[in-house]
């Protein structure tokens, strides 16, 4: 089952339907090639608050998880799952960002792109 994943991770470049934007146009007749691209610094913060303002819950949640595992009160099946549930959905969160980021990177052309992509 994993040959599917790894076939499908391989894109096709001469393919039209992969979500990858190409944003460089090269005309024939010029050695220049300009950026057709609207995605500026603007876009980039939109985006950044727009993630945050949806991750922030599950870092605070799951720091408050690893923090609640060091306390003493709790039994130590009770520590265990806690420090387990927290570094799982820290790790998810910044996992969502990450892969959110790259994505936008690779097909977004413009702020409503990016905007709709987060």
């Amino acid at each position: 089952s994993l040959i599917f994943f790894i076939m499908a991770s391989e894109p096709n470049l001469q393919d039209d339907n992969i979500d990858i934007q190409f944003t460089w146009k090269c005309p024939r007749d010029s050695d220049k090639c300009r950026d057709t691209a609207d995605l500026n610094d603007a876009g980039w913060f939109i985006f950044s608050m727009l993630m945050i303002s949806n991750l922030a819950k599950d870092c605070i949640n799951g720091s408050k998880l690893i923090y609640h595992s060091s306390k003493t009160r709790h039994s130590i099946g009770s520590r265990i799952r806690y420090f387990i549930g927290g570094i799982g959905l820290f790790s998810i969160t910044l996992f969502a960002l990450y892969v959110s980021t790259v994505y936008n990177k690779a097909i977004a052309t413009g702020h409503t792109d990016i905007i709709i992509n987060s």
